[in-house]
């Protein structure tokens, strides 16, 4: 795709050009890793985050905290936290 946009009328590309233009791709390739790596790491921070919530939650529970479910003053139930 990058290949048709620098090369629209079918001409044959220079070595020079090549090389540009696989640096190029090369680039994005590489910056799109990172913000990969970046995006699994706050994944994986907010699954620890979540773990350590569900163990609180369940301690809490199972030392007969608040009840889980209180009925709301409309009639209709809400959940407590």
């Amino acid at each position: 795709m990058a290949e048709e946009q620098q090369n629209p009328q079918g001409r044959e590309l220079s070595t020079e050009e090549l090389v540009k233009i696989a640096n190029s791709l090369n680039a994005q390739v590489q910056q799109q890793n990172l913000m990969i790596r970046d995006l699994g790491d706050k994944v994986a921070k907010k699954e620890v985050e979540n773990s350590q919530l569900r163990a609180a939650i369940t301690q809490l529970q199972n030392r007969g905290g608040a009840p889980q479910n209180v009925p709301a003053e409309d009639g209709g139930i809400t959940e407590e936290e």
